[in-house]
């Protein structure tokens, strides 16, 4: 059942099992899966079926150290979304960031989980095997391919072990031929669902405690109209990504000064996100003409592939876990004639001539305690703080990405694959734009002391209180954690329903 916070009319309270606010891929997922199971759930969300830049602007972030790219209707990200999503990296309309996401699904890898001892503060206190069968059950409701099967593919072996022969390793991803969007995948379930309940137009501005200062009783909201609502509920999960739900914690300081889940100041604090250099590019050699149809990037739905140091030489050099990704760019007539005439062997896939490759290299970071957001003195059009992002870098980071570079360049030529040209414009931590990966600043630990989230993302210092988000990762070295996010969600949902009572929460109105 849709509902507008505006058609709420005198109704100034809702009651429901379950109450989780976000409703992007994982808000969809825990909300749909809890209705499903017979849990009275309210999905809540700021923004509206409909784009609203009145709203839209509530992700207004003053930043303090490196700044996000922000919304350029010319911009080259996004060029398939109308103008007024091109380059943004949080969107507040229904079905959230999904809005604006390309489709790339990649697990994360074993040794991601594990903790290296050259990287501060890495690990997860849960292993891969804790989500691979949400990894699966995902793959499949979903229609997307095996990835595992696609490790084993005979083909992708090969080329993994004349790579590796290099120092390099090699893994894949799938991309989707239409992206998935919570409005196509959930957004008629939710609209028939007889237990769910989507409450739009209404923004979380602060979670309530009962007496016990352990018990979220309720989340507040308002609306840019001016109309406000509490949602009440045995359990609440905010699924709104790495800045808001920390910004909400933060937020919710009535009760405890400062903040929920912030007893050691952690709320906020190991920001990261995927920073990327995308106007390299790569002469192919030998080895890539050999095996151009696995670089392809269509037709979609495919699987593509991606390339890093291998672990032994990051472990042997100190190094993060840095990607680099090859996008066919095909020969024109001029890229022909010159071909020909410089005697240069044809690199052919399975869609034409490839006369180059683009570079697009992304950047791990170390969890560094100091990158953090807070909460500015500024204010929204609601009255509350905005965030203040100060995002940043270590000597680590910058030593880390520089070597890596240099190792990929030799390795590269070396296998047969092929010579970098990052002209002009080198890659640096400066000018490289971020990934809309926001990640880590509400980290997931086996102890209050270490994280916010306990190893089921419960909120250490409270009993009810959840997140599915990237927001408690510890780590991402893998590029592109949406997969991991509906892994944890799906984990999450399952978690749930085996805590909580089916029996009925009234639906009381206080007027």
């Amino acid at each position: 059942m849709f509902t507008d916070i505006l058609e709420m009319g005198e109704q100034t309270t809702l009651r429901r099992q379950v109450v989780v606010v976000g409703s992007g891929i994982a808000g969809a997922e825990v909300s749909t899966y809890l209705a499903r199971h017979g849990l009275e759930v309210t999905l809540i969300e700021s923004g509206r079926e409909q784009f609203d830049p009145a709203i839209q602007a509530l992700n207004d972030v003053t930043f303090l150290g490196k700044r996000h790219r922000q919304l350029n209707p010319n911009s080259y990200y996004h060029r398939y979304l109308p103008p007024a999503l091109r380059g943004v990296s949080r969107v507040r309309q229904f079905g959230g960031t999904s809005n604006v996401w390309t489709g790339k699904w990649k697990y994360l890898q074993p040794s991601d989980f594990e903790g290296r001892d050259w990287v501060p503060n890495s690990g997860w206190p849960i292993s891969f095997e804790d989500l691979l069968e949400h990894y699966r059950s995902a793959a499949k409701d979903y229609s997307f391919g095996d990835l595992e099967a696609e490790a084993v593919r005979p083909e992708i072996m090969t080329f993994r072990s004349k790579i590796a022969a290099a120092g390099l390793k090699v893994s894949s991803f799938y991309w989707e031929q239409t992206p998935t969007r919570t409005v196509k995948r959930f957004g008629e379930e939710m609209r028939q669902s007889k237990n769910l309940q989507v409450l739009m137009g209404a923004t979380a501005t602060e979670l309530m405690l009962d007496e016990s200062k352990q018990h979220v009783s309720a989340v507040n909201c308002r609306s840019l109209e001016g109309k406000e609502i509490t949602v009440e509920g045995e359990t609440v999960v905010l699924a709104m990504g790495a800045l808001e739900s920390a910004r909400l914690l933060l937020a919710s300081d009535r009760q405890i000064p400062a903040g929920i889940g912030n007893e050691h100041d952690l709320v906020g604090r190991f920001y990261t996100d995927h920073p990327k250099h995308h106007t390299g590019s790569l002469r192919p050699g030998a080895l890539t003409r050999e095996y151009a149809r696995e670089l392809q990037y269509a037709p979609k739905p495919r699987f593509c592939t991606c390339f890093a140091l291998d672990d032994q030489t990051q472990e042997a050099e100190k190094l993060l876990e840095h990607v680099l990704y090859l996008k066919p760019i095909y020969e024109t007539r001029l890229g022909a004639l010159r071909r020909i005439l410089t005697l240069r062997p044809a690199c052919q896939d399975g869609n034409g001539i490839v006369d180059s490759y683009r570079v697009k290299f992304v950047v791990e970071q170390v969890p560094h305690k100091d990158s953090r957001i807070t909460l500015s003195t500024e204010r929204d059009p609601l009255g509350k703080r905005k965030i203040a992002l100060d995002w940043r870098f270590t000597e680590q980071d910058k030593r880390s990405m520089a070597k890596t570079i240099q190792l990929l360049a030799e390795r590269f030529e070396q296998s047969g694959l092929g010579a970098f040209d990052f002209g002009n414009d080198p890659p640096t931590l400066e000018t490289m734009t971020d990934a809309a990966h926001q990640m880590g600043t509400t980290r997931m630990a086996n102890r209050p002391e270490a994280g916010v989230v306990d190893t089921n993302c419960r909120v250490f210092g409270t009993d009810n209180l959840y997140i599915a988000s990237s927001a408690v990762f510890p780590t991402g070295p893998s590029y592109s954690p949406t997969f991991t996010i509906l892994a944890l969600a799906r984990r999450l949902g399952e978690h749930l329903r085996q805590t909580i009572s089916l029996q009925p929460v009234a639906n009381v109105a206080i007027r």
